[in-house]
């Protein structure tokens, strides 16, 4: 058995999926070897979402537990790219074998976030009123770009970022995964900043805890507006596309075409808020062991990240899990990462921060200005916030993943 906490990233593509590995002493000094899994899972088009990649990695997490129970399992948040992994490794991998994936696991504990329980809604009529329009939006925004109006208005590149939106958010395919996972552990519970998670977990000394999301999900939903699709107001400026200036073909009426490329930028707006609202409601857990302060963040972006600040939540860590995929609206401002990750490390000692990700999945991600904004050793005496930066994905895509190693 090591005596060091190990941080293994897999290779998931566009997408989430972690295993830690931590000796655990209890207070007579006996020490057991646990292991958390967090997410697994990657985005449904484009090379950033390779379904093959799953055989491997759910292999590699079945023989690192060697026989032993997973102890905890953690769901950050209900997108596609973080949760459709086990599933899938269930029902195309394991589906002849004489075992079932989930009694390989024989997962004891599972933390899921709290909009995923299954009464949720009985009990939060704000939030529930949300989904229910960011449902009825999905559905009508879907059938929008797909129609042969759009697109023939609409290039390759437009096309795809929107699909990817689409994906990424799908209620009907992430519920398919949700149920699946809540069934997973003897125990499941549904976490949220505040929760109390003295026996929600088999751990001693590993310590605990969650920063967000808040326990009301209403409040990262913000005014959200219905895209009015094909209907823009007679007179009304032509909509920007998000994408590049459009003019007329030859012999399309202008204004025809002007009120498709309105409803166009409020599609692409309308789904870009609900993607927010989800990436806001993600699991942010900081696990403390033996000095070292290690957080890991699914997808939270600037919203969750100013509430977690509100609430006077942030710690200064050693290593830190970067947010949604290296975007620019996952990684906070300048205020929160002077307290998670000041420019002169308060212990002095390596500090470390990794990013998922799988450049030309979806668009602006991974961000690197935003990354440089952590790390970039070529400007000479610029004092950076973190010793290294890892591209996980990227960086090593003939392996099948990347550890991560502190010491007891």
């Amino acid at each position: 058995m090591m005596d060091a906490l190990r941080v293994r990233i897999y290779n998931v593509r566009f997408g989430d999926g972690i295993l830690l590995t931590i000796p655990d002493r209890d207070k007579k000094g006996k020490v057991t070897e646990r292991h958390i899994l967090i997410d697994v899972g990657n985005a449904l088009n484009k090379e950033g979402g390779a379904d093959a990649v799953f055989k491997p990695v759910v292999a590699d997490i079945v023989e690192e537990l060697a026989g032993r129970p997973l102890d905890l399992y953690i769901m950050t948040h209900e997108h596609m790219d973080h949760i459709q992994g086990l599933p899938y490794a269930e029902r195309y991998v394991y589906t002849q074998s004489e075992t079932q994936l989930r009694d390989l696991l024989n997962t004891q504990y599972a933390w899921l976030t709290a909009s995923a329980a299954e009464d949720y809604r009985n009990t939060h009529p704000k939030a529930e009123k949300a989904e229910l329009n960011f449902e009825r939006d999905y559905a009508a925004i879907s059938s929008y770009i797909h129609s042969s109006a759009y697109v023939e208005a609409s290039g390759a590149q437009q096309l795809a970022y929107m699909q990817t939106l689409l994906d990424i958010n799908n209620p009907r395919s992430s519920q398919e995964n949700v149920d699946y996972l809540r069934k997973l552990a003897r125990h499941t519970y549904y976490v949220y900043r505040g929760v109390k998670l003295g026996r929600k977990h088999p751990f001693k000394e590993t310590k605990f805890e969650i920063w967000a999301p808040e326990e009301d999900t209403s409040v990262y939903y913000g005014n959200y507006q219905s895209p009015a699709l094909g209907v823009a107001e007679e007179g009304a400026g032509a909509g920007e596309s998000a994408w590049q200036e459009c003019c007329p073909p030859a012999g399309v009426d202008a204004s025809a075409f002007y009120n498709l490329i309105e409803a166009r930028r409020q599609c692409a707006e309308s789904l870009l808020a609900i993607d927010k609202a989800q990436n806001n409601t993600s699991v942010v857990c900081c696990i403390e062991w033996r000095g070292w302060r290690l957080l890991f963040t699914g997808d939270a972006e600037i919203k969750s990240w100013k509430i977690m600040k509100d609430q006077n939540q942030l710690r200064e860590v050693d290593f830190l899990k970067i947010s949604h995929h290296g975007s620019h609206n996952g990684t906070p401002g300048e205020s929160i990462l002077d307290v998670i990750l000041p420019k002169r490390a308060a212990k002095g000692k390596e500090r470390r921060a990794a990013v998922s990700t799988w450049r030309d999945t979806y668009s602006g991600v991974p961000d690197a200005a935003t990354l440089k904004r952590l790390y970039d050793p070529a400007v000479a005496g610029l004092q950076p916030r973190c010793d290294s930066l890892a591209m996980v994905n990227e960086s090593i895509s003939n392996k099948l993943y990347e550890d991560f190693f502190f010491e007891g």
